[in-house]
């Protein structure tokens, strides 16, 4: 493999000062999944120099963009939420300000994370195996605390991903609100770096309305018309729309859901940006 360039304190600094919104690569380098998602998320492009030779560690990705809602408490503990999602595919996870940094106890997280209130905190997600990669985001609303995971996991075995996202969503819907949910899938390196050409097309996997979502789109009674799954507690769930098939009949499905219900409604925030896949556009 060539270079590897990660989110480090470097990296971090840069995407963070930097006017110019573009990172140019050395040939054959590719980046981390963090670093792709930090690209992302603060809009910038990737511009690689040269190919990268082949990798024989070639799989099933899943792209996880996921926000819970939190009510402001004294009580509240950050990261532990992202961390019970991601352990229904028996992912173990760390949080840090970069890549190579301590990882840093969801209490420690919290208070940083409120001491840099009003202001977004992001943090680096990572896992020993280097199967999990990406970002928490931390946000404060005016009357919630918003945590955003976005991360790509690598998938052992593509028959357990149902089983794993629906039980990863009924972890976090156990008194808490996940929010909004946008899953989808592609064919990639495992290895925890992207590659400048993506392997395979980001193909829409499925939806999740959090209870709000449901209620004020009133979509309870019409989960089942619509296809969907309730997941959460029995009086008050979110709803889970999967889409089925190969990649046309997905993306199909997922244009079906949008003319039943207003899809700007069921995601906070959608954008080429949700999975970290943005910065795979060479120019």
């Amino acid at each position: 493999m060539g270079q590897v360039v990660r989110a480090d304190a470097a990296f971090v600094a840069r995407v963070r000062r930097d006017t110019t919104r573009v990172v140019e690569t050395a040939p054959g380098a590719v980046l981390s999944w963090a670093a792709t998602h930090l690209l992302a998320e603060h809009g910038w492009r990737w511009r690689p120099s040269g190919a990268v030779p082949a990798s024989d560690a070639v799989g099933d990705l899943l792209h996880v963009d996921l926000t819970i809602e939190h009510a402001p408490s004294p009580r509240l503990v950050l990261a532990t939420t992202p961390a019970r999602f991601l352990a229904a595919f028996d992912r173990t996870v760390t949080h840090s300000l970069y890549e190579g940094a301590e990882a840093l106890s969801p209490s420690a997280l919290t208070a940083l994370a409120e001491r840099r209130s009003p202001a977004s905190s992001t943090f680096v997600v990572s896992s020993p195996d280097a199967t999990v990669g990406g970002l928490l985001v931390v946000e404060r609303g005016p009357r919630s605390v918003f945590e955003t995971l976005r991360v790509v996991v690598a998938i052992d075995d593509r028959r357990v991903l149902r089983d794993g996202l629906e039980a990863g969503l009924q972890a976090v819907s156990q008194g808490r609100h996940p929010q909004s949910g946008l899953f989808s899938t592609s064919r990639g390196r495992l290895d925890g770096v992207t590659e400048p050409v993506l392997r395979g097309p980001t193909t829409p996997l499925a939806v999740f309305a959090g209870v709000r979502a449901v209620r004020t789109r009133g979509l309870r009674g019409r989960i089942d018309q619509l296809g969907g799954t309730p997941v959460g507690p029995v009086r008050a769930p979110g709803a889970l729309f999967w889409f089925d098939g190969d990649e046309p009949q997905r993306w199909l499905a997922a244009v079906d859901l949008a003319r039943g219900v207003r899809a700007t409604d069921l995601h906070r925030a959608t954008s080429s940006r949700d999975d970290g896949t943005r910065t795979g556009e060479v120019r």
